[in-house]
């Protein structure tokens, strides 16, 4: 059935409008005298893409930064499971007109199990069930592979989006059988065979994995996304029971449990797990104290204006941190610990220790590939050998546009780096030109775009104490990276322009008053 919605002049030519045919809710953009509708809201979180920014014919969403094509819906870039639906639409007598179907929502499954080509005798094996894991293995449906997709999950349940660990999950906003990306009945569906089995070494010379269990499997092509184990906590009684961790869905399920009777918890560790889980528990009325070996934590990523203003916001809602800390021990008492003595003999009474202090890729799975004490070593494709690829936090490859390498561990460039190796190990030879992204929530979802290892300045457009602002990264006079919070936030739009320029000039886009937006109009 056709729907009047709007009349055509009502449409900007270059923006987005969300329109409703009773509860749903559809993006118009115009195309000329042509409109395109798809489904308004991001496949990730539900984010109203009427908000996101607009690159010809696609738009970026504005809170987690997925990418989708508004010709067909077709979901480009994560996160997300799933594209837009596309409805038919036209214009008479200067009126806008979208079908609609009954039945009709918002999103399409995809890859749709009726795609899934069968019946090929090559095995292309997944060693890693995140979601780099998965992004590869749906990409390879999507691409038309008809042999085996064997995808090891040795955690023993489909990928799950690790993200929500530390937050919406932590807070009991999300349970345990919210977190898989896709249902297993979903994946058996699409012919992706989850295997349980523990991988213990992926010899590349010889195409093979060895498992756990002493039994091995060939492979033709296989993509290495293993990830990373946290990082041990080396203090005395740290084998404590109430000393937990947060890495995978056991350790959030344990670390939640226990939460029930704890009412202090001290926190080891400020970085972005730490962070996140002490803005979270305390939300929660716990008493959380952070210890931070760092004078101002994330100074080094952020720059001290920003990393000032954060630790200020985190004060300000209740969280204790120390920083410059040193811990010289923790004191038990039957089995558990009671509290953690600084350096100075300071004593911090607690009920919960959590240990985050960073994490160990698991670089030693593979052998026979080049490692350099930092990640394994991939080319521009993402390959480390002859039909091996590797991807996520194992993964150091070079930055496109960029004259280095980096090795990041952010789950939304994991899902880039999955997707990029599927086509890789179906014949693209074309180079990772992949934008890196990701956020954290802490006291507020803060976006962080592009990568830097360093910078010669920091520009901040907006209002830094008021918590909205976008601070711009600057290297050799490239903007070379960029943090967004609130309403100030112009990261999608610099994402945009990041697109074919990935180190987009600093002097043009001061003269531009450091609006992205306004240069994607040149």
């Amino acid at each position: 059935m056709k729907h009047d919605v709007i009349a055509l002049d009502a449409l900007p030519a270059d923006g987005l409008t969300e329109v409703a045919v009773g509860d749903l809710k559809i993006l118009l953009a115009r195309d000329g005298d042509r409109v395109l509708a798809t489904g308004a809201t991001c496949t990730h979180k539900g984010a109203p893409l009427k908000n996101g920014q607009r690159v010809g014919n696609r738009v970026i969403c504005p809170w987690h930064h997925a990418v989708f094509d508004l010709e067909d819906g077709a979901h480009l870039q994560p996160p997300g499971k799933g594209c837009l639906n596309r409805f038919a639409a036209s214009v008479e007598g200067g009126r806008v007109l979208v079908e609609i179907r009954e039945g009709d929502g918002p999103h399409m499954p995809d890859p749709a199990p009726e795609a899934r080509e069968r019946g090929g005798e090559a095995v292309f094996s997944i060693v890693g069930g995140g979601a780099a894991g998965l992004a590869c293995a749906e990409e390879l449906v999507r691409g038309g592979f008809a042999g085996r997709i064997v995808l090891f999950t040795p955690e023993g349940e489909p990928p799950y989006d690790r993200t929500d660990l530390s937050k919406t999950y932590l807070s009991g906003k999300k349970k345990d059988e919210d977190l898989p990306l896709l249902p297993r009945e979903r994946l058996e569906a699409l012919g992706i065979e989850l295997d349980a089995r523990t991988v213990e070494r992926i010899d590349a010379a010889a195409k093979t994995l060895q498992l756990a269990d002493g039994s091995t499997l060939a492979y033709d092509r296989c993509f290495a996304a293993p990830g990373s184990d946290a990082a041990p906590l080396t203090l005395a009684n740290a084998e404590c029971s109430n000393v937990l961790q947060l890495r995978d869905h056991a350790d959030a399920r344990a670390l939640k449990a226990a939460l029930e009777t704890a009412s202090r918890v001290a926190v080891i560790g400020s970085g972005f797990i730490g962070m996140e889980a002490a803005a979270s528990l305390t939300a929660q009325g716990k008493s959380v104290t952070v210890l931070s070996r760092d004078p101002l934590p994330f100074a080094k990523q952020f720059g001290e204006a920003v990393a000032t203003q954060l630790l200020k916001t985190h004060r300000a809602k209740g969280v204790d941190v120390r920083t410059g800390t040193e811990i010289e021990t923790l004191e038990a008492e039957d089995g558990r610990v009671v509290a953690v003595r600084l350096a100075g003999g300071e004593r911090i009474a607690t009920d919960l220790v959590l240990a985050a202090v960073g994490a160990a890729p698991r670089t030693g799975l593979l052998s026979g590939v080049e490692t350099n004490g930092r990640g394994v070593v991939t080319d521009e494709t993402l390959r480390v050998a002859n039909g091996l690829y590797a991807g996520g936090d194992i993964a150091e490859f070079p930055l496109h546009g960029r004259h280095e390498r980096a090795r990041i561990e952010h789950w939304r460039l994991a899902e880039q780096h999955g997707r990029h190796a599927a086509q890789a190990m179906l014949g693209s030879t074309e180079p990772f030109r992949g934008v890196p992204f990701f956020w954290t929530a802490q006291q507020g979802r803060l976006a962080y775009l592009g990568h830097a290892k360093g910078f010669d300045e920091v520009h901040i457009e907006g209002d830094l104490d008021g918590n909205s602002y976008t601070a711009f990264y600057v290297k050799g006079g490239r903007v070379v990276a960029a943090l967004g919070l609130g309403k100030g936030d112009r990261t999608p739009a610099l994402h945009a322009l990041m697109l074919t320029d990935p180190t987009p000039s600093s002097e043009r886009l001061a003269a531009a008053g450091w609006d992205p937006a306004a240069l994607l109009k040149d």
